[in-house]
């Protein structure tokens, strides 16, 4: 998957790029410049990146359906895993439903630190930078 995205700022030998949303509205000046941007990652800052270079690069599409699928799957899975454990030990219907939720919040608890601990190491190994387009 192609993306495009600004220097925003520079950390020692990362870059912090501004993701540019890919719907039709994004290039239109009717918005703020706040309204354009999607998401933010920072990058390993090999290329000589300076704030205000345009920076299209690409993520391998397999990462994104491993993290769409722990995002949106594996919350649901831990929900109903959470009502049948709680069914295996004979619980009362109130507790069952009980377990569904504390499943669920574990599994939000879960993919939170697998995000901040994991993800933000990798991620910037899977990202090839494709073209630079440097700021005048």
């Amino acid at each position: 998957m192609k993306k495009n995205g600004m220097v925003k700022s520079l950390d020692n030998n990362y870059a912090t790029l501004s993701i540019f949303k890919e719907s039709a509205c994004s290039h239109c000046s009717k918005c703020s410049e706040s309204n354009k941007i999607a998401n933010e990652i920072r990058i390993k800052n090999e290329n000589n990146l300076e704030i205000g270079d345009i920076v299209t690069f690409e993520m391998e599409d397999g990462l994104i359906l491993r993290a769409a699928l722990l995002v949106y799957i594996l919350p649901i899975i831990l929900f109903f895993l959470g009502y049948f454990v709680g069914d295996f030990f004979k619980f009362s219907e109130g507790i069952k439903i009980f377990m569904s939720f504390l499943f669920l919040v574990l599994s939000f608890l879960g993919l939170y630190f697998y995000d901040r601990k994991i993800v933000k190491n990798t991620l910037e190994k899977e990202i090839h930078i494709i073209s630079i387009e440097k700021h005048k």
